[in-house]
């Protein structure tokens, strides 16, 4: 059985769309909870309501309310599945009609009996291009390759977007939120950081986790459209602070010793330039607060684990 959860705030439009993409499957044996972090406003729940008495009126679907914050929200989604496999998905997409299909018979395979995680090819917005950001990180050392969804042992990575049309199934270091697919087994007692903000990577952290004990996979013959509400939760600023932090935060859980600490260093420098150089080629009133945003941001991710530890330890 597969558990497909999906978490939201305040997206209806959003959530009837996933929902009826999800009606059309030809796989049986799925349920489906959204989990909502809308609070007191029942524009999601209607949402939902209404759907279950028309288009998605065959699927078993629930409604989970959830305190608001994406990580908060995936960990009450894992409490209440029942299936198996978890299947994460964010409220604006829409699969294949044979994605969860396709996805059972991938983790029935006897190939794939060492993979814990999997997910897909976004058709909206796979390839993308490696642009010069990319190639001077590379240049620079601060991440490992520029092989799609390589990551190194503190975190650094590169974009699942630069894998090529065609991919069969490929080994990956990390797992994008929007399509995110784990076996049960293989997540354990593992949970989402819930002291990450809502832009701080939180996928990555988690399939960072799942796969130091099983291999992740991308599987080009998934195919989900990642199309991108066009409600943004924070400003660009505030969003580059919380990747910032997400990446600082991911840093503190896995630093060993003073070598690996002056990599973390060299990193909030090589960014800052990095940021530095794109304002110059672009200048704009909140570009200039980038390259600010992103180093504070990761300095005070990174802090905050050591603040949790010494809390820990006093208590």
């Amino acid at each position: 059985m597969i558990s497909v959860v999906i978490c939201t705030y305040k997206r209806a439009e959003d959530v009837r769309r996933v929902l009826r993409s999800l009606a059309e499957q030809t796989y049986g044996d799925f349920e489906v909870l959204v989990v909502d972090g809308t609070g007191d406003d029942p524009v999601v729940r209607e949402a939902v309501a209404e759907e279950a008495r028309g288009a998605a009126a065959a699927l078993e679907l629930r409604v989970i309310e959830s305190p608001k914050g994406l990580t908060r929200q995936r960990n009450a989604g894992l409490r209440e599945a029942k299936g198996e496999v978890i299947c994460y998905l964010d409220d604006d997409v829409t699969l294949d009609a044979r994605f969860l299909e396709r996805a059972a018979a991938l983790l029935d395979d006897p190939s794939m009996h060492d993979v814990g995680g999997i997910t897909g090819f976004d058709l909206e917005n796979y390839p993308q291009h490696i642009g010069w950001r990319w190639r001077l990180r590379r240049a620079l050392g601060t991440v490992p390759s520029l092989e799609p969804g390589a990551v190194d042992r503190l975190g650094r990575h590169v974009p699942l977007s630069f894998v090529q049309p065609g991919v069969k199934c490929m080994s990956v270091g990390w797992l994008p939120g929007f399509c995110m697919i784990y076996r049960r087994e293989a997540i354990g007692d593992l949970r989402f950081d819930e002291g990450l903000p809502t832009y701080g990577g939180e996928d990555r952290d988690f399939s960072l986790s799942v796969g130091e004990r099983a291999r992740l996979v991308l599987c080009g013959d998934l195919r989900v459209r990642h199309h991108g509400s066009p409600g943004a939760r924070s400003t660009s600023v505030r969003r580059v602070y919380e990747t910032g932090y997400g990446t600082g935060r991911a840093f503190a859980k896995r630093v060993r010793g003073a070598s690996d600490a002056l990599r973390v260093a060299h990193y909030i420098v090589c960014e800052f330039t990095v940021d530095v150089i794109a304002f110059c080629g672009r200048p704009s009133g909140s570009g200039i607060r980038v390259p600010f945003a992103r180093a504070s941001g990761v300095i005070a991710g990174f802090n905050s684990v050591q603040r949790g530890a010494r809390g820990a330890t006093q208590s």
